[in-house]
């Protein structure tokens, strides 16, 4: 495969602004809704509704098996061996709705007794309920991703969340203005549902048209998925323990104020990591079909040094154009009284670009077969932030004051672990690739499974 048909550059560009665009409509839009929040019912109100999707994240986030991790991994090798690719998706996507489901309705059960018992008041109660239920209804996006993501489809998957993102906001809003915070979760949550079914269905039609109808009934799942798939999703949730779980410990260490300021300075790092992601997005399947295929490690290792420098120079950019205005656009957008916040957002953003770097050590773990090291990494990441709020919050006296030691332990943090990262890569990629022995002589063009070119 020569190096025009590995890297298209029209079609790589187009998904790229498709992905990229989504990731950014997901964090400007919610950013724009926070501040009408903050604006419309306070520092208190807002950082109890934050606080419920913080915990409503958490939970789910506990839950989640992350079957695209394994989708991504798996079918491309199933599709190989049996030709069933599409079948062993579907089975994937059905779990991972079952699961969604069932942990929706643990948590409102939960929340029920909470409140039955009095460890909750009625308003907390109903935004913890609101948040579930938006939460619990966006289980399967993520399956649903990696279909488009087989099905060589990625584009539009980013367009597709650029418009369910739209929707989110118009009826979180809508709720805002008409019955305050509730009626805001509500909205968020209407528009999850929506969203949720239809992309489910469009990314089921993808992926059978592209790898052929499923045939018969589901093939048994792959040797290895459960080990994988335990390994991944214990690493996806405490690597999440750096956003959602990190403002639930700081509603505990800082209340509602501290949760509020934290919020707001994540948001210009979030930006950014939405410029990222998108990268590392349309690494994986191509990473996971070149591990399923044998290629060799130049492949590999060439992709992961064009996306670092590519990455270091995006990072090193938005760093210099951002950083200097930041604490004015805060004070512009949620009022004089947050100007101070913008120092806490300036550390963050740098560590958001820092990681940026080597943001494909998310997925080049997983299209390697060796989970493991994301999980050890992101484990040990996620305790060292968690002990540094803690220590932030029993050390200092005051939201701001709690905020910017934690921000500066960010930071650093974010220098070792890409550092880390990028002295490992070729530790990473020397090793036997997976190899599999086609059981079946595929001759249909319904059974081919085409090369991923994002």
């Amino acid at each position: 495969m020569n190096l025009r048909e590995r890297l298209p550059g029209g079609r790589h560009l187009r998904t790229f602004t498709s992905l990229s665009s989504a990731g950014i409509g997901e964090a400007m839009l919610p950013t724009l809704s926070l501040i009408a929040l903050v604006r419309v019912t306070g520092t208190e109100t807002s950082g109890q509704v934050i606080f419920a999707q913080s915990v409503a994240n958490i939970w789910f986030l506990l839950c989640d098996p992350c079957l695209e991790n394994a989708a991504q991994r798996f079918v491309p090798l199933e599709q190989r061996r049996s030709g069933r690719g599409s079948a062993l998706f579907l089975r994937l996507l059905r779990l991972d709705a079952g699961i969604g489901l069932a942990a929706t309705t643990a948590a409102l059960a939960a929340v029920l007794g909470a409140w039955f018992l009095g460890v909750v008041s009625d308003g907390l109660a109903l935004m913890i309920a609101l948040s579930v239920v938006w939460r619990g209804a966006t289980a399967p996006n993520g399956t649903a991703f990696a279909g488009f993501a087989l099905a060589d489809r990625l584009n539009a998957s980013g367009l597709l969340r650029v418009q369910g993102a739209l929707l989110t906001f118009g009826l979180s809003l809508a709720g805002l203005f008409v019955g305050g915070p509730l009626l805001y979760l509500a909205g968020q949550a209407a528009a999850a549902l929506l969203m949720a079914a239809g992309f489910c269905l469009l990314a089921s039609r993808a992926v059978t048209r592209t790898l052929g109808a499923r045939g018969g009934s589901s093939p048994p799942l792959p040797a290895g998925i459960l080990r994988f798939t335990l390994s991944t999703s214990i690493g996806t949730s405490v690597a999440s323990i750096s956003d959602f779980g990190i403002l639930a410990v700081a509603g505990l260490v800082g209340g509602p104020p501290l949760v509020t300021i934290l919020k707001i300075a994540m948001a210009p790092g979030r930006f950014y990591a939405n410029l990222a992601v998108p990268v590392a997005a349309m690494l994986y399947p191509r990473l996971a079909q070149a591990a399923a295929q044998g290629a060799g490690e130049t492949l590999i290792k060439r992709d992961i040094k064009r996306a670092t420098l590519l990455l270091a120079a995006g990072g090193a950019v938005t760093a210099a154009a951002a950083l200097p205005v930041i604490g004015t656009i805060i004070a512009m957008a949620y009022g004089p009284e947050y100007a101070a916040t913008g120092a806490v957002a300036m550390l963050l953003l740098g560590a958001a670009c820092v990681k940026g770097v080597a943001c494909w050590s998310n997925v080049l773990p997983l299209a390697m077969g060796r989970p493991g090291w994301r999980l050890a990494y992101l484990s040990t990441e996620a305790a060292l932030l968690v002990g540094t709020l803690l220590a932030a919050g029993w050390t200092t006296s005051g939201a701001l004051a709690t905020a910017l030691p934690f921000a500066w332990g960010t930071l650093a943090l974010a220098v070792l672990g890409t550092g880390f990262w990028i002295m490992s890569m070729g530790r990473l990629i020397t090793r036997r690739p997976d190899r599999v022995t086609s059981v079946t002589t595929v001759t249909t063009v319904t059974t081919r499974v085409p090369a991923q070119r994002p």
